[in-house]
């Protein structure tokens, strides 16, 4: 169980960190506890809320689920604690909203179909399934633990997002929007879906809400179809056979059957604040540092063909707000290729994502993987970043 959050930053585990301080701020107070705990408090939460939003890959359309800093993803990112963190930070007040990851946002349902699409293909038990039919799911696709199985606990956590997502849905009275990010999500249950907003009521809103309850359905009768008739649930069940493995009488696995009966079942559960949370601005527009600065030197190591150049972009505006087209460089290699570098003057203090990218005959390419994120140098000071194209 512990293996399931690992190496370097994890989302799982910033996310469930950021809750815990709020509920411990809304408590402070309760408290009476002094002005100057509860400051230094909100403070590290909204850092740690800052750095949540690290995780998610625009370019790649999915939550890296563990990455190290500087340096980006491990494995491939895809990963079962996205779609436990959606579960376990889920606030019925916060609506779908999409910085907390709430089960019915956008990225959580984009990030959904990346992680249960990676293990179409792996697993045996698997074999023969429509791409859009519920398969069994495991922690990463890359898993080598007992030879890297579905596990009961994560088979039923994609249940349970859904279920909760209908909930928010059927609960605000809002319909159901459909966004670029959530498009290929939704083409799940119509492949001509498009861009929108189903009202609430409508026909579409009830078919979609229907073909989505089903395909949740199916995860449970998945788990269902490989647990013995005792009703036992273990750690894991076999990729080749489905028979249960390695730990017996799993308590998460039973656990997580229960909270995935409860969502389905629409039994409240109570907020903890995710509601109407405002980004710091040094993280959501890349402001801050009191106007005084810093200089960051950024290094990356990249081979490319003639005529091909490596750019920087990012979150702050003097590394140019993600544009491709405005991005910065070319970067200079004169003397050192493979190593590309350029020097930048930022906002002292200040958290801030980056990526390269290649320009090759009018193309772009980015790199992959999560965002790259690093913190400026105090005022006045100098920071260099030592990378390799991923």
């Amino acid at each position: 169980m512990a293996q399931l959050f690992v190496n370097g930053a994890s989302f799982f585990t910033t996310a469930v960190q950021h809750r815990a301080l709020r509920e411990g701020i809304t408590l402070a107070k309760a408290l009476n506890d002094p002005a100057s705990t509860v400051s230094a408090w909100t403070t590290q939460a909204d850092k740690l809320y800052c750095f949540l939003q690290s995780y998610w890959s625009a370019s790649s359309g999915f939550i890296v689920a563990n990455v190290n800093p500087g340096s980006g993803a491990i494995r491939s990112g895809k990963d079962a604690n996205t779609v436990l963190t959606s579960i376990h930070t889920f606030d019925p007040a916060a609506g779908c909203d999409s910085k907390t990851f709430q089960p019915c946002s956008d990225k959580a349902l984009a990030n959904l179909k990346v992680y249960v699409d990676s293990f179409r293909s792996i697993y045996a038990i698997n074999s023969g399934k429509a791409s859009n039919a519920a398969v069994a799911t495991g922690r990463y696709q890359e898993d080598s633990y007992y030879n890297g199985n579905p596990w009961y606990l994560t088979t039923f956590s994609v249940a349970e997002q859904l279920y909760r997502a209908i909930q928010v849905w059927d609960t605000l009275g809002k319909g159901i929007n459909v966004t670029s990010t959530s498009l290929a999500f939704f083409q799940q249950f119509n492949s001509s879906a498009t861009v929108t907003t189903i009202p609430a009521g409508s026909a579409s809103y009830t078919s979609l809400k229907a073909s989505i309850k089903t395909f949740a359905d199916g995860f449970a009768l998945v788990a269902a179809q490989y647990t013995p008739s005792t009703g036992a649930l273990a750690e894991q069940y076999l990729r080749s056979t489905g028979a249960p493995t390695s730990a017996s009488d799993l308590t998460w696995s039973y656990a997580a059957a229960l909270t995935m009966f409860d969502a389905r079942a629409n039994v409240a559960s109570e907020s903890w604040g995710a509601a109407n949370l405002t980004l710091p601005s040094t993280c959501s527009s890349g402001g801050g540092g009191g106007g005084s600065t810093s200089t960051v030197t950024f290094k990356v190591t990249a081979t490319t063909v003639w005529g091909e150049n490596i750019y920087l972009t990012g979150s702050l505006s003097e590394l140019k707000s993600w544009s491709t087209s405005d991005a910065i460089g070319p970067l200079d290699n004169t003397g050192t290729y493979p190593v590309w570098s350029v020097s930048v003057t930022v906002p002292a203090g200040t958290y801030f994502e980056y990526k390269y990218i290649r320009k090759y005959n009018g193309a772009v390419t980015w790199e992959s993987g999560s965002n790259r994120v690093n913190t400026s140098p105090a005022a006045g000071s100098t920071l260099t970043i030592n990378d390799t194209w991923k």
